[in-house]
């Protein structure tokens, strides 16, 4: 006959605290493996608003590089559009050409509209305009007289030709101006 083994409650007791042991042991390696996890969680973070800043301060950088060059380009525009003629206000040879004369010592022996041509620009009608003028005066006055002509025109004067006779004291010129119509009034 066989015999049952029935255990002690010593034994009892040694399987619950061993069964009890190996539960807490389970408990106590994941809660050290959250505990790894959360501290390489509040390292990625720190590291993430590092980048973060960092990215910030690199995009302001270049959002105020844009905005100088913008300003930049903005200025040059300005001078640009500044250096043609105000809308309606072409370059007037007649009434330019007898005050610049007179300020350097020139007699302005004539003036002449030799041509005239309208073109479409993406700013509108631009008026085209060649003129002849003739000058009594010295090689200095008549050098005078040029260099205002180009001073008073800037950008909307174009020099084509000059012919100067020292001994004869003509000074020959060939201008093209530029600038808008006049609007109706």
């Amino acid at each position: 006959m066989k015999r049952k083994y029935k255990p002690s409650g010593i034994q009892v007791g040694l399987i619950l605290s061993l069964i009890v042991g190996m539960v807490n042991l389970f408990f106590l390696g994941s809660v050290l493996l959250r505990q790894n996890a959360a501290k390489q969680l509040e390292a990625d973070k720190l590291a993430l608003q590092e980048n973060f800043d960092q990215l910030e301060t690199v995009n302001q950088q270049q959002l105020d590089d844009l905005q100088a060059d913008l300003e930049q380009i903005n200025d040059e525009v300005r001078e640009l559009e500044a250096s043609f003629p105000e809308l309606g206000a072409p370059f007037s040879v007649f009434n330019r050409g007898l005050e610049i004369a007179q300020a350097s010592q020139a007699d302005l022996l004539s003036i002449s509209l030799v041509n005239t041509e309208v073109q479409e620009t993406a700013s509108g009608v631009l008026i085209l305009e060649e003129y002849d003028l003739e000058l009594l005066a010295s090689l200095e006055s008549c050098l005078s007289f040029i260099e205002k002509v180009e001073e008073a025109g800037l950008d909307s004067v174009v020099m084509q030709y000059v012919g100067i006779i020292p001994a004869d004291g003509i000074c020959s010129l060939g201008i093209k101006t530029m600038g808008f119509p006049t609007p109706p009034q």
